[in-house]
């Protein structure tokens, strides 16, 4: 009888993997990247000088949310992307070392 135990660097990797492409990483470094370019977008016309739009402006979302919007909801999203991650590092996915019964089904067929 042949028994197959996993090599203990192959559940490393697979740990490695899990935590890799895990959907809340995936999700944080999504969000992340979108609110970094927003971060931007909103320093950027204060240290060229620029200034988009001027007060007569009948620009009803300027009025309402003024335009440093794009600073505020990047802060934002780059705040929630913090979350996601320490989120996903604090409480990573259980990774099962066992094979699945599909594969211990198909490996006892193969070995018979």
């Amino acid at each position: 009888m042949i028994t197959t135990q996993p090599h203990p660097s192959t559940s490393r990797k697979m740990r490695i993997l899990a935590r890799l492409f895990d959907i809340r990483m995936i999700i944080a470094l999504l969000i992340g990247i979108y609110g970094i370019v927003l971060v931007v977008a909103g320093i950027i016309p204060d240290v060229l000088g620029v200034q988009s739009h001027q007060p007569g402006d009948a620009n009803t979302v300027d009025l309402e949310a003024g335009t440093r919007a794009n600073l505020w909801v990047g802060l934002i999203m780059v705040a929630v992307a913090a979350l996601f991650a320490v989120w996903a590092v604090a409480r990573p996915l259980p990774v099962d070392d066992k094979p699945t019964d599909a594969v211990a089904d198909d490996a006892d067929h193969t070995e018979s």
